[in-house]
């Protein structure tokens, strides 16, 4: 494709490992924060300030949630930017589809495409992307996107959010589940790697018992990258659209109130492994 000149906002964790990968496909890339890191990604030039991006050819966005990308995509349309915008933040979907339809009607093209895989496949690019958008809205993405991974179209525009946040419940619910089973086995005298041993050549087998618990519970390191702030607020989300479609989801509604009580308790910096040390607190430790 023809090499394009990208102005990529949000350089946390996520996004200073994601730019790099459109800068090594060829295309001029351009990162803004308003913190911006200590070491700026390999490939990728720093913005004086936010309107220094508004003659990009696309806008990608990797924010905390879906009010911080409509203030800065405002932002932006009033210094003049007429780029396509790609928005990989966990926003809600009604925010993803009224952005569209106010991009569209001034000639602009709009995707949603939140991502799954955590930092590490990030780094590998092989996150999975999850796309909303129009056929020819995706068309013009999609070049980009399969450099930082592997991007499916999942609908109109929104549907990307709304997967990511249906996505992150199911995540939620099997490391809660999977949390209180271990800190049980525990209890009844089943060693950590024995627990993992059985349970992952069983049905019970899932990403938390697979790609967490032995990293970051057993080794007390509760250092994943992915904060529980995120992960209360994607599952607040995946409850408000089952409510919003008349669907009574006594498991959604638990898992959204325990991790409501959990970041209550352990702040908002906590990493969302650090569930488990509420889940252990009385029982004597881990």
């Amino acid at each position: 494709m023809t090499a394009a000149s990208i102005g990529f906002i949000g350089l946390g964790k996520m996004g200073a490992v994601m730019a790099p990968h459109l800068a090594a496909g060829g295309h001029h890339v351009t990162g803004y924060d308003i913190s911006p890191p200590a070491v700026m990604p390999a490939g990728v030039e720093l913005a004086a300030d936010l309107a220094a991006l508004a003659g990009c050819d696309t806008i990608i966005t990797m924010l905390p949630d879906g009010d911080v990308v409509s203030a800065v995509i405002g932002a932006l349309l009033a210094a003049g930017c007429d780029a396509m915008v790609i928005d990989m933040s966990s926003s809600h979907p009604d925010i993803s589809r009224a952005m569209a339809a106010d991009l569209a009607a001034r000639g602009q093209m709009f995707v949603d495409a939140p991502v799954s895989g955590g930092v590490g496949r990030a780094e590998s690019g092989e996150l999975m992307i999850m796309a909303g958008g129009s056929d020819e809205a995706f068309a013009a993405a999609q070049p980009l996107l399969a450099l930082m991974g592997t991007p499916t179209l999942l609908g109109p525009a929104g549907c990307g959010h709304a997967m990511k946040a249906l996505n992150n419940y199911v995540s939620a619910a099997g490391l809660v589940a999977s949390f209180e089973a271990l800190a049980t086995a525990r209890d009844l005298g089943i060693a950590p790697d024995r627990f993992l041993e059985v349970i992952n050549r069983s049905t019970g087998r899932n990403n938390t018992t697979e790609a967490k618990i032995a990293r970051y519970v057993v080794s007390e390191a509760y250092n994943s990258g992915f904060d529980l702030r995120l992960m209360a607020k994607d599952v607040a989300i995946a409850a408000s659209l089952a409510e919003a479609g008349g669907f009574d989801g006594p498991v959604t509604d638990a898992v959204r109130q325990f991790l409501q009580d959990g970041l209550a308790s352990l702040g908002d910096a906590a990493d969302h492994t650090e569930l488990y040390l509420g889940i252990t607190k009385g029982r004597g430790g881990s």
